[in-house]
């Protein structure tokens, strides 16, 4: 008799630890102010498309009269680690009868073929172990651009994210 007293005892205490730990929950979490959280954005960026839980800026978009950002790249490399990537070109009309309106629009008319093309040269240059040969790397882009460019001509590309995590 008395050990079941003990045990009721014990299974009581138990249970009033448990109901108080799940009320503290149920009492944070409503008490909490999500509408205070933060969506960092860059201002001036083309819209972002959500993938699960990360954004990555997927679309062509034209910077200023020379400068087109093609937009972000994620490759893994080394195993289980990633390069995470946001390319931007300069480029000009090919020749002096090229609107520079019509050399810019070609980036955005022709960017899932460019961002191939760019994908394509990185993959090409896989060397990414201890030494990332920058130089190389955007002289590959450059090239598999201009081959696929009929009014403009990259004749430099930035690198405005290089991230290996």
């Amino acid at each position: 008799m008395n050990y079941n007293k003990r045990e009721i005892l014990r299974k009581a205490i138990i249970t009033i630890i448990l109901i108080i730990i799940v009320l503290l929950m149920i009492l944070g979490i409503q008490s909490s102010d999500f509408s205070k959280l933060k969506k960092y954005d860059i201002e001036g960026k083309p819209s972002k498309i959500s993938f699960g839980s990360r954004n990555s800026v997927i679309e062509v978009s034209i910077v200023s009269k020379n400068e087109v950002n093609l937009g972000d790249f994620v490759f893994n490399v080394l195993g289980d680690k990633k390069l995470i990537a946001n390319i931007s070109v300069i480029h000009k009309p090919k020749t002096d009868t090229v609107s520079s309106d019509s050399a810019k629009h070609e980036f955005v008319k022709k960017g899932t073929l460019l961002r191939d093309a760019t994908i394509n040269a990185m993959l090409e240059s896989r060397n990414f172990e201890m030494k990332v040969d920058n130089d190389r790397i955007k002289d590959n882009i450059k090239n598999k651009l201009n081959k696929n460019l009929e009014n403009s001509t990259v004749e430099e590309v930035y690198f405005n994210k290089f991230i290996i995590q």
